[in-house]
């Protein structure tokens, strides 16, 4: 994981400054992972799990992504263990500045309820995630109200 403010590419942030605005990161082993995910799902209550992929093989790629490349949020927390390939998250912190996380394999990152971001591939366009759920629902609804926005109302 490679985490920096966007509008100040050489300040880093390691997983310590990520949870001081709820976001949770840990590194773990791909192979063996299994333990470590499931401690995770019993103590944070997630109930269901499945297994996403993201490639340029996948049909209509570019309209998949297009629904997460704009700041959104759930209500529901985003949790995706990263098993292979990489991928960008932008997520606001406490100062409604952008901190730009770059995930790979090993990754497992955990984007609270209501924190709004947007999701990005890498060049490389391919990403394979373990997705953890809090219902057996799934999905998380996807609002696209901004932070701007909100700080209007």
């Amino acid at each position: 994981m490679k985490a920096y403010l966007l509008e100040e590419p050489n300040r880093s942030f390691a997983a310590d400054d990520l949870s001081k605005f709820g976001v949770f990161h840990r590194r773990l082993p791909v192979a063996g992972a299994d333990a470590e995910i499931a401690r995770i799902k019993g103590e944070r209550g997630y109930v269901e799990q499945d297994e996403v992929a993201l490639s340029k093989e996948t049909p209509n790629l570019e309209t998949i992504c297009a629904k997460f490349d704009k700041e959104h949020y759930h209500t529901l927390d985003e949790v995706r263990f990263v098993v292979d390939g990489e991928g960008i998250f932008d997520v606001r912190d406490t100062n409604d500045r952008w901190v730009r996380i770059e995930v790979d394999a090993g990754d497992l990152i955990i984007i609270p309820a209501n924190k709004y971001h947007r999701f990005y591939l890498k060049s490389s366009k391919s990403i394979r995630c373990v997705r953890l759920f809090l219902n057996s629902e799934g999905w998380a609804p996807l609002y696209r109200e901004t932070a701007t926005e909100m700080s209007r109302a």
